[in-house]
This record gives C-alpha cells, structure tokens and sequence, in this order.
C-alpha cells in the first residue's frame, strides 16, 4: 500500500537523522536541565512551605519525598505534551525539506492523488509523536521508580496512553498546518526555534500559571497545549497529590493545582476534562480543515 510504504519512508527519514532527533528532543532536555538545576528544588521547597504553614504537624522527611515525587510527575506531565509538539514538528519538517529540495513535485507527478502524500506526513507525525511521548513515560516512571517513588497503576498509564494520542493528534495537526505557510528549510528552522522557546512557557513549566498576569492566563487559556497539559498533570498527579497534602485543608491543595495549572479557572471554576478533552478534539479538526483548505488552494495554484 502506497500510503503505508510514504509513512514508513518518513519515519525512516526523521530516525536516520541524529541531529534531528536531538533538535526535537531539545527542548525536553532544556526543561529537565533546569528541573535538575534549581526549578525542582524550588518547587519542591514551596509544597513544603505550604505544608509547613498550614498543615499542622507534619513528618518533614515524607513530606520531602512527597514533594519531589509530586514535582517530578507535573513535570513529567509537561515533557510529554512539550514532545508531542516538538516531535511532531520535527516530523513535519521533512515535508517542507522534500518541497525546498523539489521531492514533493517528483511526488507529485505519480499518478496519485495528493493527499496520500499529504496524510503519509501527518500520519508518520502522529506515529513518531505517540512513540516517542510513550517513550518518555516509560523512562520517566523508570527513573521514578528507581528514585523511590511508586509505580503508577496499569489504569492510569492506559488512559495516559489514551491522553497521548489525543495531545499528539492535535499537535500534529496544528504543526502541519502552520507548516503550510513556510516554504523553504532557512525559514521552517527559524520558526522550529521559536516554537521550541515559547513551548515550555505556552504549557506553563518554565513559570507556573500563578506566576504570570491574569491578561497572559486568558492568553493561554486559548491554546490547546496548555488544556493538554492540564489534564494530563491531573492525571499522572492526582494520587501523590492527596498524599502529599494529606490533613490539609481542602483548599490549600485547589489553590496549589490551580497556581501549578493541574486546574484551569474560566469564570472562577474549575474546567472539566471532558471540556478540555473537546476542546482538544474540535481544534484538532478545526486545524485540519483548514489545512485541507490551503491544501486544495495550492492544488489549484499549481494546475
């Protein structure tokens, strides 16, 4: 089958290229360098702090490990929807590299319809992205479990799964279609290292939602990437959570998911996964339908 066969050929393309996967990977190891540096620490030492101020009598050495399990998960939460994008757009590239170097015209002159060529990068996108993401989970729940935290249960590392697929599905999609307004490599690599830069602040890691102005939240909020990474920090969270602020009052621990983004605010309450499962979903269809839209322009265009 033709399409298995473009699909295949773009995976091969993206994983044959060491420099390449490393430029995707760049921003994850940016994120845990600073994680290791002092954002880890740092908030580490402010659950603690929290606890220590309104949590009564505590066991400081368990509140401690509590603390770094917690902060590892929500970031571990962040890298995995930082990948989607990341890889995605990586994978999306080798498009705009086969249209510089003048491969996609030679595709194009087959007896084939365009958008077998068109769906074989955004499918091996969304199959390099969900590789890659599971990936991440499994090395990072390793290196939690080999720290001494819990394994996760079989349940949550399923919907986790399921969670991937819906974060990689609407990064791809939106990717390919921003990638539909550059035409050259010089031009794809400058906004590859935008996109890489703003990442990591858009999904609320390099400075937690609380940290910013209330104007920037509303800003976010319009963007799917956080809403992924909401419910996804919710998911990998939510256990550790309710032992790290055990015998807290209720809204120490709302206030504290509400200024890390676990929860996102419209109007003063709390948006629902389902909402944000939707909200993924229809931008993802949304990004795609207008995609098809430029896509059939260009068609034209070249007759």
């Amino acid at each position: 089958m033709l399409l298995f066969r473009l699909v295949k050929r773009n995976i091969l393309v993206y994983t044959r290229d060491r420099s390449n996967i490393f430029f995707s990977l760049l921003s994850m190891l940016i994120i845990i360098g600073l994680m290791v540096v002092f954002l880890g620490k740092m908030n580490a030492d402010s659950v603690l702090n929290l606890l220590n101020e309104y949590g009564g009598e505590r066991d400081t050495v368990l509140d401690r490990s509590n603390a770094e399990q917690l902060v590892m998960l929500w970031t571990l939460a962040g890298i995995v929807v930082v990948n989607s994008i990341t890889i995605t757009l990586s994978m999306v590239g080798i498009m705009v590299e086969d249209e510089a170097q003048k491969r996609l015209s030679s595709f194009y002159v087959a007896p084939v319809s365009r958008w077998i060529f068109v769906f074989s990068y955004i499918i091996a996108a969304i199959a390099m992205g969900i590789i890659m993401c599971s990936l991440t989970i499994i090395i990072g729940e390793a290196y939690i479990v080999a720290t001494g935290g819990i394994m996760l249960p079989i349940a949550i590392l399923g919907k986790v799964f399921l969670y991937i697929v819906l974060n990689v599905f609407t990064s791809a999609t939106m990717v390919f279609l921003i990638a539909n307004f550059v035409h050259s490599q010089s031009a794809f690599g400058g906004l590859s290292t935008i996109i890489g830069t703003l990442v990591g602040f858009i999904a609320g890691i390099y400075l937690p939602m609380g940290m910013l102005p209330e104007r920037v939240q509303n800003v976010l909020k319009c963007f799917p990437l956080l809403h992924g990474c909401s419910f996804m920090r919710d998911l990998l969270t939510k256990d550790i959570l309710a032992k790290t602020f055990t015998n807290c009052p209720e809204e120490l621990m709302n206030g504290y998911k509400e200024y890390m983004g676990i929860t996102i605010l419209y109007e003063g309450e709390a948006i629902s996964t389902t909402i944000k499962i939707a909200f993924l979903v229809i931008s993802g269809i949304i990004f795609i339908g207008i995609a098809a839209l430029l896509q059939r322009k260009r068609n034209v265009m070249s007759r």
